[in-house]
């Protein structure tokens, strides 16, 4: 599995990375928890989350009691596509 998704981060960038981690967090994830999980650099990461945010593919939620943490939860239209990438992630794996 892990090589699928090396494969798809070759192609399409770390973008697949993320989200299928996102799908795994139904109540969101902290930026440490997508950053730990999907093994990209800060960077990488920040620059992904500001197009997936700008397409409407994922929201941010602030948590309103301390410590205030941003949760970045993944939209209808990203829960979507995230099933689209594993059937991906799946076909790549066999």
């Amino acid at each position: 599995m892990e090589k699928a998704i090396n494969i798809m981060s070759d192609l399409f960038g770390v973008t697949p990375r993320i989200l299928i981690v996102l799908k795994n967090f139904s109540d969101g994830a902290t930026i440490t928890e997508l950053q730990d999980k999907s093994r990209v650099s800060s960077t990488a990461l920040y620059n992904a989350l500001r197009k997936l945010l700008e397409y409407q593919i994922i929201v941010e939620v602030r948590e309103p009691y301390f410590p205030k943490r941003r949760l970045i939860k993944l939209t209808e239209k990203g829960k979507n596509i995230a099933e689209y990438l594993a059937k991906i992630e799946e076909a790549l794996s066999s």
